[in-house]
């Protein structure tokens, strides 16, 4: 793969890293506390975290795990007003997933029959050799900034990733034939790399037919070092 022009050079004047100007769906995604992991459902770029009462509680058959060595252990999931919180202890890699939803009439959206799948991994992206339980995952490429998009198993290329900074400036790339992707991180603090990934093979769940699978993928990771990302930008659209 070439070489990426310098971070902070592709911060400055590569059309590549956007504000967000078009909302996007919910997802779930990953970060770090005290006490284990808390699981968020919302849209990380305009702030927008969902509560309990309310759209929080549609997630509501998720799966949890903790990645210890080589070994993937399930863990439990409490429901807070504000996050879902993960029994990760002092692990720092988690991988959870929520696969019960229902199939979905978004006809008038013009987006058919469709299915939503989550999967959110947090610490580390998935070790070379090493197998996931989340049907879209991430793995570490040959740098620190590189990976690779796995659908099933297998590279996912032309994806689009967006990958949100901690001041919540947006970036957009897409994989090459190979899956890989290089992205920029100039600033310390938390990142979160959300795809998309649209599998328009047909099928049915629960007894219903879908024309699609919405599948949601979030990795979140922490930079420890770089320069000061400057305060958290307003969101640019309208929450739901």
């Amino acid at each position: 793969m070439k070489n990426f022009i310098k971070p902070i050079l592709a911060l400055a004047c590569c059309a590549s890293l956007l504000a967000s100007g078009v909302a996007q769906a919910h997802y779930l995604w990953l970060e770090s506390g005290n006490k284990g992991a808390a699981l968020y459902y919302g849209e990380v770029d305009v702030q927008l975290r969902e509560k309990s009462p309310g759209k929080l509680d549609r997630i509501s058959g998720l799966q949890a795990f903790v990645n210890t060595g080589d070994q993937v252990k399930p863990v439990d999931v409490n429901r807070t007003a504000n996050y879902l919180a993960i029994a990760s202890g002092k692990s720092p890699n988690v991988l959870v997933l929520e696969e019960s939803l229902g199939v979905a009439d978004l006809t008038k959206h013009n987006l058919g029959m469709a299915k939503s799948n989550y999967y959110a991994r947090l610490g580390q992206p998935l070790a070379s050799g090493a197998t996931s339980p989340l049907a879209l995952d991430i793995k570490q490429g040959n740098t620190a900034n590189t990976f690779i998009l796995l659908y099933r198993g297998q590279p996912l290329k032309n994806a689009k990733l967006e990958v949100i900074a901690p001041n919540t400036w947006m970036q957009e790339h897409h994989t090459d034939a190979q899956g890989a992707v290089e992205i920029n991180t100039p600033w310390r603090g938390q990142y979160v790399v959300h795809v998309l990934h649209i599998d328009r093979t047909a099928g049915e769940f629960a007894g219903k037919q879908y024309d699609n699978l919405r599948n949601h993928l979030t990795y979140t990771f922490v930079k420890a070092k770089g320069s000061n990302a400057g305060p958290v930008q307003p969101p640019k659209h309208p929450m739901e």
